[in-house]
């Protein structure tokens, strides 16, 4: 009788831990995330240190680590999320290669890239977000962003950090430019937040890399309201404006509707410019003229 009661025990303990495991006892996210993955796609390690999950919660055993740099596999829908440094974000379990051992847990999406490519030397791009800092009366809020080169060994071997406007922006996407004919130039990375509503603006964040550091360039930004205003930027590189090979343009635009009739509005167009030296290591902005 003791026997049979001792393996009843066991069998109930066995299967609470067991449904204790399932991702089934947590909410599917059904929210917007400007990671945007699917199962079976490629992510890569953006955190120094990245903690996997027995389970989505950072309740969870913590089972396993991976490196920056590094790819996982997105093997299931978004999680239930946690607000970790500053901002809210799903779960989604993985699957990676460590020591030549197929491993899986899972992983608060916050530790991964926004968006990876590569240049035609091999080296990997990364970008995302370190943290998330909130309004206050003096600053709207922001992200602080960090971009990451990796080495074809998986070594980082340069960093930059930005500050990145998103707000609202439906999705990320990334590019990798030629020196544009600019003098010390391997290639320049470009990574957009991008928006499709009024009032939520495109931002365009551009770094050069020259084979050792990453350089901030010049933003740029558009932002519309149908029927009210139109603000847009353009950067424009010698390859582009086939001026002064040492200069980066970047244009301005802006339209303010001054009609009371919204179907048929007309604006009130005001240009400026704003003039970029590189002299092959540095950047000055020079002049605006309106």
């Amino acid at each position: 009788m003791k026997k049979t009661m001792f393996l009843l025990l066991f069998v109930l303990t066995s299967l609470f831990v067991r449904a204790q495991e399932q991702p089934t006892a947590y909410a599917v996210y059904d929210e917007f995330d400007l990671w945007n993955f699917s199962k079976g796609d490629t992510a890569y390690i953006f955190a120094d240190i990245a903690y996997i999950r027995s389970n989505a919660s950072t309740n969870a055993t913590l089972i396993d680590s991976i490196t920056a740099g590094n790819s996982v596999v997105i093997a299931s829908e978004g999680y239930n999320g946690n607000t970790i440094r500053g901002f809210h974000a799903p779960w989604y379990k993985i699957t990676y290669i460590k020591n030549n051992v197929e491993k899986e847990g899972f992983i608060w999406l916050g530790l991964l890239a926004l968006n990876s490519i590569q240049n035609e030397d091999g080296e990997q791009f990364i970008y995302g977000f370190k943290k998330f800092k909130p309004s206050t009366e003096y600053a709207a809020a922001y992200y602080e962003a960090q971009i990451k080169v990796f080495n074809k060994e998986k070594n980082c071997i340069a960093c930059a950090d930005y500050q990145a406007d998103v707000n609202d922006q439906l999705g990320t996407e990334t590019k990798m430019l030629p020196a544009m004919g600019l003098k010390n130039i391997k290639n320049i990375h470009r990574s957009a937040f991008l928006s499709e509503s009024c009032g939520v603006s495109t931002q365009y964040y551009y770094f050069a890399w020259n084979g050792h550091d990453l350089i901030h360039f010049p933003n740029k930004m558009t932002v519309s309201d149908a029927g009210v205003f139109y603000h847009d930027e353009t950067i424009l590189f010698p390859s582009e404006h086939l001026g002064d090979q040492n200069m980066i343009i970047k244009t301005i635009i802006e339209g303010e509707n001054t009609s009371e009739d919204m179907e048929d509005p007309k604006y009130k167009e005001t240009k400026s410019q704003i003039n970029y030296i590189w002299d092959g290591t540095t950047l000055s902005e020079i002049m605006e003229m309106r």
